[in-house]
């Protein structure tokens, strides 16, 4: 199937139809037009064959000086990595916020000679080194605009400035915005560089049933869920305050949010997208009764030889490949376990030899709910802490600020 998107505007549609998978019926606005900051890449990038997912990269706050430094080295790897491993499984990638250190001209010309050469649709958004001394720059070498939206498959993206606070022109244009694609039947996720400003929009979020918050500007990895929408953080590229560089991936499959941290090193890579991980139920509504089908989703170069599914360590089970996707399925028949908790554990070997899995832990209850203990709204006291399978160390928790752990002597 040819992608497709939709927005307002017509050259919107024709720019995002190149790199979406399903087409919405949504009549969606767009600050400016929602046009990635390497266009080119939209010619580099084969069809994705994955319907119903949606998936991005979350490269992790850049913090650019100068070509030498260690951070610019890192990005033109991750980069790499991207165009070598997941060009063709990924709608789009994020720039976080605090892109460039200074804010000097210099800095965006690396970033922009970085960023020419990926071949997935890239989307940046401001943070407060970015609006140091105005935003002239980032809107010559990223994006033109700062906020926009597009709409991909069954869900709806949104990128906001809200380093400067939220003016009542950006505020007006995503209450619309976000109306819009509620009433489309789309899921929404918004994008912000930090959680800050996130309070002063709960009553859209929870109106319009915002499913995932994502930003940087903590320099580490967290996830948090209140229960109707995850938040979740990515450290940065440059002055990492724990473990080694690398990027996240999220997924969306049908209305299950998935996130993984992946490391610079080796392949495949692996993530279960369906059903829901505990962790990160919403709603309390996405248990797991019945059948259903257990979905992961496979990156690699040279492709997969085998997948198999364990439920509790019991006996592994084939999965069988969906198409031509990078999508793997096993089916799981929930009536022959107990209610409650229960290790979903998929391994991938590619055809290399090398091996990779995921872990979840699902929910069994056969009423098709349960009942979820009332949390605060927003992702501070709402940390799902440690989770070494996912690249969460746990050792920072995001809070509505910048956090005490974090490096020092960053001023944002």
């Amino acid at each position: 199937m040819k992608p497709k998107a939709v927005c307002t505007l017509a050259f919107v549609a024709m720019v995002a139809a190149l790199f979406v998978t399903f087409t919405s019926t949504a009549q969606l606005s767009t600050a400016s037009g929602s046009t990635p900051v390497n266009p080119g890449s939209l010619n580099a990038t084969t069809t994705i064959l994955n319907p119903g997912v949606v998936s991005w990269i979350h490269f992790g706050d850049l913090l650019i000086t100068t070509e030498n430094q260690q951070n610019y080295t890192d990005f033109k790897s991750i980069i790499n990595c991207v165009n070598r491993y997941l060009k063709n499984g990924v709608n789009f990638a994020l720039l976080p916020g605090d892109n460039a250190y200074d804010n000097t001209e210099s800095e965006y010309k690396l970033i922009k000679q970085a960023t020419d050469e990926l071949q997935v649709p890239l989307y940046a958004i401001l943070g407060g080194r970015d609006h140091k001394g105005g935003t002239v720059l980032y809107n010559k070498y990223l994006e033109p605009v700062n906020y926009q939206s597009f709409s991909a498959d069954r869900y709806h993206f949104v990128f906001l400035d809200v380093m400067s606070g939220i003016s009542d022109a950006q505020n007006s244009w995503l209450i619309n915005d976000l109306d819009l694609a509620a009433k489309a039947g789309l899921k929404s996720v918004i994008f912000m560089h930090s959680y800050t400003q996130v309070s002063e929009l709960q009553d859209v979020i929870r109106r319009d049933k915002v499913i995932m918050v994502e930003a940087g500007y903590t320099h580490f990895n967290d996830v948090c869920n209140d229960g109707y929408t995850i938040y979740a953080t990515t450290r940065s590229t440059g002055l990492v305050s724990e473990g080694p560089v690398g990027f996240s991936v999220s997924n969306l499959d049908n209305g299950v949010v998935s996130w993984k941290f992946k490391e610079i090193g080796s392949w495949p890579f692996v993530m279960i997208t369906y059903p829901a991980d505990k962790l990160l139920m919403i709603g309390g509504s996405q248990v797991i009764k019945d059948t259903v089908d257990i979905r992961a989703k496979v990156w690699d170069d040279k492709g997969i030889t085998s997948a198999i599914m364990q439920i509790d360590g019991g006996q592994a089970v084939p999965m069988d490949r969906i198409g031509q996707t990078q999508m793997w399925s096993a089916h799981f028949d929930a009536t022959k376990v107990s209610d409650g908790d229960h290790r979903i554990n998929v391994k991938v070997m590619g055809v290399g030899g090398n091996t990779d899995q995921d872990v979840i832990t699902v929910t069994v209850n056969q009423t098709g709910s349960v009942p979820q203990a009332p949390r605060p709204f927003g992702p501070q006291g709402n940390s799902v802490g440690a989770y070494s399978e996912k690249g969460l160390l746990g050792t920072h928790t995001t809070t509505s600020g910048f956090p005490e752990k974090a490096v020092k002597d960053v001023k944002h």
